[in-house]
Order: C-alpha cells, then structure tokens, then sequence
C-alpha cells in the first residue's frame, strides 16, 4: 500500500510540475508572438509579474479534482472539469485586468465603489446558498487577482510591465496555455497514467454489502476500467434474480473486516449494507478513518446529508466519503484564528442587541443575564459555557434530563412523536422573552465568548452536558475528538427535528471531513435556517 501511494505521488508531483514548466512556456511564447519579449531582457519585475500571472491559468485545476486519482482514469470527466476550470482562470485574469484598468474610477468615486461593494456582497450572501461551489470559485478567482494586483504593486517599482495589462497579449497568452495544457493533459493522463502505467496505481478494494447498490458499483468499476482491484465481499455474496452477478470471493463476515483490512491491504472499502446497525456502522467508519483507509457509502445511507453538503465522487457514481483526518496543529490554528477574525467584528457590532437582549431578560423575570452552566468539550474535558437566560432562574434540569435520557436511549422517535419535534415543546420553565430567544436562537449568542476563550468553535459537534455525556455510549464519545462549535450539522439540517443517532453521524461526518470551506458552508446556511425558525422551539 505505502508503495502505491508514493508511486501515485510522484505522478502527482509529475504532473504538477509539468504543468506549471507548460502554462510558463506558454506565456513566454505568446509574448514571444506578439514581440513584447524584449521587455523580459534583464528586467527582473516584469519576469516575476509573468510567473504570477501565468500561475492564474491553473489555480482552479485543485479545485477541480485535476489532481485527483478518481477522476484521472475518466477522459469525459477529466476534459469536463479542465474546461471549468480554465473558464474560473479566465474570470480571475477578467478581474485583474478590470483592477488595473478602473483603479482611477475607484480612487475617484470610492464611497459609489463601498456602496456597490458591500451590496455585492449581500446579494452574493443570499445567492451562495443555491450556488455554494460557484460562490467559493468567484470568492478564490477574486482573492487570486487582488493577491495578485497586491505583489505586483509591491514588487514592481517602475510601475506594472506593459504586457499585464495589454488585453491582447495576456488573450493570446491565456489561449496558448489553454491550447499546451491540454495537450500535455491528453498526453500525461490519457496515454502514460490509463494506457501505459495505470495497472501500478490499482487500489485495493473490499465491499460490504450484497445488495443491488453493490451490484451497480462493481460492474461500473469493472465497465469503465477504473484503477481498483475488487478485492472480494464482506458479508453475503451479491447476487441479482437468484444469480451471483460478480465472481469475487467473500472474504468473511462483517465483524471480522478489521483483519480482512489488513491480511488483503486493502486501500478503499465501499459499505452498501443499508441495514447494517448504525453503531457497527460508525465502528467500521472509525476503525478505517484511524487506519487511514477511506471508507465510501451510499447517500442514501445518511438522508439527512443533503444538497447542503458537497458529496464527493467515487469515479463518477455520487457517494459520501470519509477519510483520515490527522488535522495538523498549523490546520487548528488557522481555524482558531478564522473564528477569532470573524467573532470580534460580530461581536462588536451585535453588541447593542446585547444590551437589548440583558435588558429584556431583567425587564421579564428576575435573575441573572445570563445562564453559565458546565458542558463536555474536547476530548470530554468539562468547560464553562454561556447563554442568555431563557427560563425561570430557580428552575431545575430534571425535565430535560428525563427527555434527554429518553432520546438517547431510543425511547422517542419521530414515529413515535407524529413527526413532532424531537424536542420538549411549551416548556412551563421558559420564560416569555427567553420563547422567542430560543425561538430565533438568540440564547446561543453569548457562546461567542467561549469561542473567544478557545473552548469551543464557530462550527462544529453540538456541545452536550455533563448527565448528557454519562449516557453516551463509548461510540457516541468519539464525536467529542474535536472541539464543540455553536453552530454545525445538525442545526442546519433542522435542529430538533433531526433524532438522536442521525445527530451522531452527522457529527461523525463532520470529525472526519472538517474543513474551511464546510465551516463557511455552514456559517452561511445558519443564518437562513435561524430566519426560517427550522427547527427552533
């Protein structure tokens, strides 16, 4: 296995390099073509604004899985994601050179220019919730070609080099890469990786599951030759109308997987077992995102994980991946600080409904402000959290402990309950003010502070309370590996209305495959669940 992955590395690595030699050598002749090259002899500024420049025409291509094992075997998906991606490097040069042409406009009319700004900006808000992909796209061409205006700016003391902002030089540039890095690309993927060296890269891959979805994943792995090896089937044999349709051995029985894992070096198992229990479910999800082995399911394993989430492909068949997730301390560190740029703005400028907020709660009903109280952080340590006051301050827990022990332990189901909340409604404890707090979750905004302290997260698992947490069983514990956030999986997929155990593996889904752009992806779907109320009592 270790051989494979690092063989696949340096192909990787290959082919990043190859294409960063291609797009400067396509630059370098399309200035050759239009005879600016004389503006390249001996002035350093204007080599270095090329390479930056030139680097423009593939800063999509990561995005757009050019680099990815599952989709370097498929010519159709391969030439269909580098024609995306070259229309995303496209709009990034249109950017750089709308900057450098209307710097004059912005420096003369910059109050017009704050204004149609920040209604972008909100317009882009709302649209992201339909568009996420395309709105993380244009929020990177736009970073790229200020990033970009920023260096040369800096670097270039005798003013920017003609060619940057000659439309016509950096059009014939652009075409001759596009035209260069597609060759390269057909030559590079579809003759030595497919033809000539794909049978060192095969994956080895086990099944778990005998049904029809199993059926389908086989033979479109065998149809389309992908790079994997079938290694056999965990579990019954798949069969269709009374007939085995795939000639593999079964390798043993489910509880067994973990040394079936190892004795066959498996890289990849794919789980169409759709009634497989879920805790033997997350047992086998855990054991192989520990092992650093990826594990693939069917959405329709995990309904709740909808068009909110990116699902990612398993050579052209929709499917829900889970893989190791060794966060670096540099990763927790950026994500800490994220959280910080974003909380002391808001903080500041939520502070008059902070006020108004404190004065409500001692204007409806005598206490305190607001309600400190212990929960389970990290890791399972215990830590001070904060809300806004929304019951009666000499109220007990007994009644959310009597719910909460009959959630956790399978006792109330949405069936159960006629589709009602998973919640306890009409609560006698809650106040008038502390109703519509909850209602909007208002309640939740003094958790800022803990986000600041460092004790929990923007986005992340729900945080839960010391009797909540003596309940769990051990696997329910393992979503506590990474810090509780105030907002997360759950709620935007409707808070209360989600049970207990789809909770859990949603937070699963997020331990295993956090990262920046999910965390925004959730920020942003928050605010339109809050103003939908979903799930809010």
């Amino acid at each position: 296995m270790k051989t494979r992955f690092t063989s696949l590395t340096i192909y990787n690595a290959i082919l990043l390099a190859c294409d960063i030699a291609v797009v400067l050598g396509a630059f370098f002749l399309g200035l050759w073509l239009t005879g600016w090259s004389d503006f390249l002899w001996g002035n350093n500024e204007a080599i270095f604004g090329l390479i930056i420049l030139s680097l423009a025409t593939i800063s999509f291509f990561q995005s757009y899985h050019l680099y990815n094992y599952h989709f370097l075997f498929s010519r159709k998906e391969h030439l269909k994601n580098l024609a995306k991606s070259f229309c995303w490097s496209a709009l990034t040069l249109s950017i750089i050179i709308f900057i450098f042409d209307s710097a004059h406009l912005v420096r003369d009319n910059f109050s017009l220019f704050l204004i149609t700004l920040s209604f972008g900006a909100l317009v882009l808000l709302f649209l992201s919730r339909y568009f996420w992909g395309h709105f993380l796209n244009f929020l990177l061409a736009f970073a790229l070609a200020i990033v970009f205006v920023g260096i040369t700016g800096l670097t270039c003391v005798h003013g920017l080099p003609a060619f940057m902002i000659d439309k016509v030089v950096i059009s014939i540039c652009f075409l001759l890469a596009i035209i260069l890095l597609t060759l390269n690309r057909l030559f590079l993927v579809h003759i030595v990786f497919y033809k000539w060296v794909k049978q060192y890269f095969r994956r080895q891959v086990v099944i778990v599951g005998s049904d029809k979805e199993a059926t389908k994943i086989s033979q479109h792995i065998v149809d389309n030759n992908a790079p994997f090896w079938i290694a056999g089937i965990v579990g019954n044999p798949i069969k269709h109308n009374g007939r085995q349709t795939i000639t593999k051995n079964k390798l043993g029985e489910i509880g067994n997987l973990s040394n079936i894992i190892k004795q066959f070096n498996i890289d990849d198992i794919i789980i169409t077992d759709d009634i497989i229990n879920q805790q033997r479910l997350v047992s086998i999800l855990d054991f192989c995102t520990t092992a650093g082995i990826n594990a693939w399911f069917s959405p329709k394993m995990l309904p709740i994980i909808d068009i909110k989430l990116r699902r990612d492909n398993f050579c052209g068949l929709p499917m829900i991946l889970l893989c190791s997730q060794k966060k670096s301390v540099l990763f927790n560190r950026i994500k800490h600080a994220t959280d910080i740029l974003i909380t002391v703005p808001a903080m500041i400028l939520l502070s008059p409904l902070f006020l108004f907020i404190a004065l409500a709660i001692k204007r409806d009903s005598v206490g305190p402000v607001f309600y400190k109280f212990k929960a389970i952080g990290e890791n399972g340590k215990a830590f001070q959290m904060y809300k806004f006051r929304s019951m009666s301050a000499d109220s007990d827990n007994q009644i959310h402990q009597a719910f909460v022990s009959k959630l956790i332990k399978g006792e109330i189901s949405k069936e159960e309950g006629n589709e009602k909340p998973l919640k306890i409604v009409d609560d006698p404890r809650v106040t008038k003010v502390g109703k519509f707090l909850r209602k909007y979750s208002l309640d939740e905004l003094p958790q800022l502070i803990n986000v600041l302290q460092g004790t929990i997260s923007l986005v992340g698992p729900r945080p839960c309370l010391l009797y909540e947490f003596e309940m769990y069983q051990d696997w329910y514990k393992k979503r506590t590996a990474v810090r509780p956030g105030i907002t997360g999986l759950w709620q935007i997929t409707g808070r209360s209305e989600v049970a207990f155990e789809e909770m859990i593996l949603l937070d699963f889904y997020y331990v295993y495959n956090r990262s920046l752009p999910l965390d925004l992806n959730i920020i942003f779907e928050t605010i339109f669940v809050v103003l939908g109320k979903k799930g809010g009592y």
